[in-house]
């Protein structure tokens, strides 16, 4: 198990992020979860992972964790940060 915190910098927009996250994490056999104040979202259930992500109301300036279980947990989380860095929502 894995597990990385990123930092919220961008203010809007994050349907597009969680719509990135749900489409990387599903190419991967590691189970991949979003934790963000006490809750966690499966990231390989789409599209209910889409309306759960969007459903915790993350905000600027907060605190998120990707955790990734898996045989390819390594590569599945750095391509993650890469689309969260990409995306401009996270600094990790």
């Amino acid at each position: 198990m894995i597990e990385k915190q990123y930092t919220i910098i961008a203010s809007t927009g994050f349907a597009r992020t969680a719509t990135l996250l749900v489409r990387a994490a599903s190419k991967f056999r590691s189970h991949m979860f979003l934790l963000y104040e006490g809750k966690s979202v499966d990231l390989k259930n789409p599209p209910k992972s889409l309306i759960d992500v969007m459903s915790l109301g993350i905000k600027p300036g907060t605190h998120i964790k990707i955790r990734a279980e898996g045989i390819d947990e390594e590569q599945a989380l750095h391509v993650i940060e890469d689309q969260l860095g990409r995306s401009g929502f996270t600094k990790s």
